[in-house]
């Protein structure tokens, strides 16, 4: 006769066993959920802050340029002002050269028998106030105006008949012409002429003006 075991003690332990497995198991998944979710937290905060480095990284290099954009208005007048103040100074030369080159010319424009009373130049137009013996030394002097190379418009705008100083007779005129710039005069050469400077009078002319020479090519 088999004897009678007693088997719920056993059970009952068996079943302790599974749940504090369970529970160990369960409070490892808790701890690993846990521990994720905590690092995940971390790393989002940390990209956060280091999106935040960038933007301000960023944004200082935008006020830095727009700092730099806000001085091209000023750098723009400034600029303009100084070309202005060339563009001053370049016409303050030019109308030197022109002075210049009037006083040299007038030599060979004026006969003999013309005398200039007034002088005028402005911008290149010249106005001439003066007498003369005779209206074929006037017509002397606008001929050899109409025959230079370097003017233009060249116009007689009075004669009248008048008296000198020991009542001699005279002929009093205004007249004005144009003066050509150096490009003008060389524009109606070929290009074997180019425009020089002189400085030393030991070519071409005996002046200190601009003037045209022509180069001696060989063939």
């Amino acid at each position: 006769m088999i004897a009678k075991l007693n088997l719920l003690p056993w059970r009952e332990e068996k079943r302790l066993q599974h749940k504090r497995r369970f529970m160990g198991l369960l409070g490892a998944a808790v701890f690993v959920a846990a521990a994720g979710h905590w690092l995940t937290a971390e790393f989002i905060g940390y990209q956060k802050e280091l999106q935040q480095v960038r933007n301000d990284q960023l944004q200082l290099e935008v006020d830095t340029l727009e700092r730099q954009l806000s001085f091209l208005p000023e750098l723009e007048k400034q600029r303009e002002a100084l070309n202005s103040r060339l563009r001053i100074i370049e016409d303050i030369q030019s109308e030197r050269n022109r002075v210049t080159h009037l006083f040299s010319m007038l030599p060979a424009l004026v006969p003999q028998g013309v005398y200039l009373d007034n002088i005028s130049l402005k911008e290149g137009n010249v106005l001439l106030n003066g007498v003369g013996d005779s209206n074929g030394r006037l017509a002397s002097l606008l001929s050899n105006a109409e025959r230079s190379e370097w003017l233009k418009d060249v116009a007689m705008h009075s004669i009248e008949a008048t008296k000198g100083i020991n009542s001699e007779d005279l002929t009093s005129f205004k007249a004005s012409f144009s003066m050509k710039t150096p490009a003008m005069v060389a524009s109606t050469y070929d290009a074997g002429y180019e425009l020089v400077k002189k400085i030393d009078g030991s070519s071409c002319n005996k002046d200190n003006t601009l003037i045209v020479c022509k180069e001696v090519h060989s063939e």
